[in-house]
């Protein structure tokens, strides 16, 4: 709370007295910070030992690899329907989250995971005398390590699903663990993705079956992004269902594949994205581009096209620093322009024709291009 009292502004409790002038800028970010949480505090231990999982997948992949780690690391698995039930076959100590919770799974599975003994293990913060205290009332276990992957919600908005059949693929429970583990990250390590997999289970064996705080930090982050982009996903897909669409707009980009650099080469990190999940329009083969490299294949593509297209024959472009330094359609070449070509001798296709024309429109501007 915060009150204005004899020309001070007090904050409390505790009660701390400021001596700010009423209506100045100070004043009100001393304001603005009383109306936001202050941190729980706790201790930041840098290895966690991971001695309690929770694993509930959509997509199984990895999961018998998985498993098989799990137990071999002797680690204490909470999970759910059929996942519980693959683990089991891996080797993996089992209990069912219903059987912890003391609440069946309800609803046609809606209700899963959506428990305070569930999110009291994932969200206590360990130190924390009075959060410790609750545990042991409630019977809470500490939750060091979970594994969580989401409905395929935009799957099922590719294959045309209705409104109810994709409704059903927004994922609930699994959105809520990753946010409460990530948020966690001082005791929690959140895998988000099977691709994940791999790093973790190195990242165990490296610190004698612990995680660092590093890494649980960046775990974290994916999590949180990956959470975003699934938000956007629905988000979007539901603005085109009502007929009041929200004022907001969100939007998700992925990083495709890193760029060399972004228009000069101090500019890093650069990546080339994808929209939601959408494809790229071209497939780079060899070497990392940049990101005017882009730029000049995108747009001698349209005027290589619209060549082609024109004339009926083969066509090619030079691009440098998005502007044509040449462009040229399959005409032969005379005898005098083989020579000054310097491609005597050399059968030439009507595209590597092209070609050459274009590349020796004018070479010097041409140098470093992109064709």
């Amino acid at each position: 709370q915060a009150i204005w009292l004899k020309g001070k502004l007090r904050v409390g409790p505790p009660c701390i007295d400021f001596c700010v002038p009423h209506g100045s800028l100070q004043s009100y970010l001393l304001l603005a910070m009383v109306g936001t949480l202050v941190a729980v505090g706790g201790e930041v231990v840098d290895k966690v030992q991971v001695k309690t999982a929770l694993v509930s997948v959509y997509d199984k992949t990895g999961l018998k690899e998985l498993g098989e780690f799990l137990a071999a690391q002797k680690v204490h698995v909470l999970s759910t329907g059929g996942t519980a039930a693959k683990l089991r076959e891996y080797g993996c100590t089992v209990q069912d989250v219903a059987d912890y919770t003391g609440s069946p799974e309800i609803l046609d599975g809606r209700v899963k995971t959506l428990h305070p003994k569930v999110h009291g293990g994932l969200l206590a913060a360990r130190g924390v005398e009075k959060h410790e205290k609750e545990m042991a009332e409630h019977g809470i276990m500490p939750i060091d390590l979970v594994i969580v992957n989401l409905y395929p919600f935009r799957e099922a908005v590719a294959k045309g699903g209705d409104f109810a059949h994709c409704i059903e693929n927004i994922d609930i429970g699994g959105p809520c663990m990753i946010r409460a583990s990530a948020k966690n990250n001082a005791s929690v390590t959140i895998c988000s993705s099977p691709s994940q997999y791999g790093k973790m289970m190195e990242q165990v064996r490296e610190n004698g079956g612990s995680t660092t705080w590093a890494f649980r930090k960046n775990m974290a982050a994916a999590a949180y992004a990956l959470t975003a982009a699934y938000d956007s996903s629905v988000s979007q897909w539901m603005a085109t269902q009502v007929t009041e669409p929200p004022s907001t707009k969100t939007v998700a980009f992925e990083v495709e594949r890193p760029l060399k650099y972004g228009c000069n080469p101090h500019q890093l990190p650069a990546g080339l994205c994808a929209v939601n999940g959408g494809r790229l329009p071209f497939e780079v083969l060899a070497g990392v581009p940049g990101y005017i490299n882009l730029l000049d294949a995108v747009n001698a593509w349209q005027l290589v096209y619209e060549l082609a297209k024109g004339t009926g024959k083969p066509a090619a472009a030079s691009f440098k620093h998005v502007s044509p330094a040449g462009a040229a359609i399959s005409v032969p070449l005379s005898e005098t322009e083989i020579e000054v070509y310097e491609v005597k001798g050399k059968p030439l296709s009507e595209v590597a024709t092209a070609y050459v024309r274009a590349r020796n429109a004018d070479p010097m501007c041409s140098f470093g291009d992109f064709v």
